[in-house]
């Protein structure tokens, strides 16, 4: 049976780079989960120069460069988790999480930003995408908190 519910042009333009986001956020969660379970399998913390580590720390670095945050709930965010990256306080798994789960948020945040404003409040189209991106905020502001 085929789908044939109307599909926005606006969207439909998007589609690809919607699709590219997607698996940002798919293969954010798969470093982060390789880093897991080394620390599950291991019981130590990942050295620095770990490369899903260093992928982490670089996709935080680029996701947050290409999200528009001037002044949005999430530029504080990213002011605390520069920060906090910078004090080399925590375990580099802590800080892997910390990545991961701030490059979900974003990668939301970005897809949620190119739907065109009066689709945003439509159920339809947003109500999955806005639950994800709290999910993932929510849980970047629970490690920020239990870091600081």
């Amino acid at each position: 049976m085929r789908d044939d519910k109307f599909v926005d042009p606006r969207l439909q333009a998007r589609e690809k780079m919607f699709q590219q986001l997607h698996l940002s956020t798919f293969e954010t969660m798969g470093y982060a989960h390789n880093i897991q379970s080394y620390v599950e399998k291991t019981g130590q913390d990942i050295e620095s120069d770990h490369p899903d580590y260093q992928q982490l720390l670089r996709d935080y670095e680029i996701t947050k460069n290409l999200s528009k945050l001037d002044d949005s709930q999430l530029e504080g965010l990213c002011a605390q988790t520069d920060a906090a990256l910078k004090s080399k306080t925590q375990a580099n798994a802590v800080y892997a999480q910390l990545c991961a789960a701030a490059c979900s948020a974003l990668n939301h945040w970005r897809i949620l930003s190119e739907i065109p404003l009066d689709l945003r409040d439509n159920d339809e189209v947003t109500k999955t995408l806005k639950n994800k991106f709290h999910q993932h905020k929510d849980t970047w502001e629970f490690i920020l908190k239990d870091i600081s």
